[in-house]
């Protein structure tokens, strides 16, 4: 246990957006991206996946909230949510419990797919993130989270939850996807994930020519803070003074000083800023262009804060 490490990698970053699919038609169809999982909707959400690489993005849909996307989540992949909670209580990490999402077929058969624990405090305090966790102490309180049940109590807690500073784990269960497509082909995530990279290079990145994710930047009142919570959470691998966080092969995690509590910009590296550049021009994509980098028109994006880098 004392050498046990809580986490893989980061696994997907989350954009909470009302109307998803003119998004996700732009960055699988526009972008050519690939899609690492369908625009689909379940009982208390809607949700599609795009491969960068190295990370997916995942689109999701949780309740109305607002006209612009945002980035709401950053979730890492455990091996193992029980040994990763005994880890998290051992490094006195706040943490909700392990919430299964279990789905109920037509014919009742009860199938879970994956099991989450939310962190908290990793980027800031969050009244509502910390009120989950203290909540999460009740008995039965898992199964009322379920997010596969779709009761009004859990679209609330999710809209709650996912407001832009949210850090949590996932397990998921491979042994239990059957016929879903773009899972059940695959006997593990790490298939998966070197599967869905090897789709991004056969395509060349798309006309972006993305590579992988260089970094997700989050904004944070007391950077000191949330470095040594991220030390807590993740050991030796944050350093002593540095704001940006390596783990594993995935992207980084930089952390800056804001006004809010909030995840603000998705970095991409791409094979060549000059032919991404001519790319987005042409199709009247092309935001700011300055210090070796490029971002993609807001507007366009929806709101969020892309930007490219070689």
């Amino acid at each position: 246990m004392k050498n046990y490490t809580p986490v893989k990698q980061l696994d997907h970053l989350i954009v909470r957006v009302d109307y998803p699919a003119p998004l996700f038609a732009l960055l699988s169809g526009t972008l050519q991206l690939p899609i690492a999982w369908p625009l689909r909707t379940y009982p208390s959400f809607t949700s599609g996946g795009i491969t960068l690489g190295n990370l997916y993005l995942e689109l999701l849909s949780c309740g109305t909230h607002s006209t612009d996307a945002r980035f709401v989540a950053m979730a890492f992949e455990a091996d193992s949510l029980e040994e990763s909670v005994r880890e998290l209580k051992h490094r006195k990490v706040p943490h909700g419990p392990i919430v299964p999402y279990v789905e109920v077929g037509p014919d009742g058969k009860k199938t879970k797919l994956y099991s989450n624990v939310i962190l908290g405090k990793l980027l800031g305090s969050s009244f509502w993130i910390d009120s989950m966790i203290r909540m999460g102490r009740l008995p039965g309180s898992s199964a009322m989270a379920n997010p596969g049940a779709g009761g009004a109590m859990v679209k609330w807690g999710m809209d709650k939850v996912m407001r832009g500073n949210l850090v949590f784990l996932v397990e998921y269960a491979y042994g239990e996807f059957k016929d879903l497509p773009h899972w059940s082909e695959f006997e593990s995530h790490d298939e998966k994930r070197a599967a869905d990279r090897a789709t991004l290079a056969a395509c060349d990145g798309g006309p972006l020519g993305v590579l992988s994710v260089k970094e997700i930047v989050a904004g944070v009142k007391d950077v000191e803070g949330a470095r040594e919570r991220w030390r807590d959470f993740l050991g030796p691998v944050v350093g002593q003074s540095s704001e940006r966080i390596e783990i594993a092969d995935g992207p980084a995690v930089r952390l800056v000083p804001a006004n809010q509590n909030a995840i603000q910009t998705l970095v991409l590296n791409v094979s060549s800023l000059k032919r991404a550049e001519t790319f987005l021009a042409q199709s009247g994509m092309l935001g700011d262009v300055k210090d070796n980098q490029l971002r993609i028109a807001r507007e366009r994006v929806h709101g969020l804060d892309v930007r490219l880098v070689q």
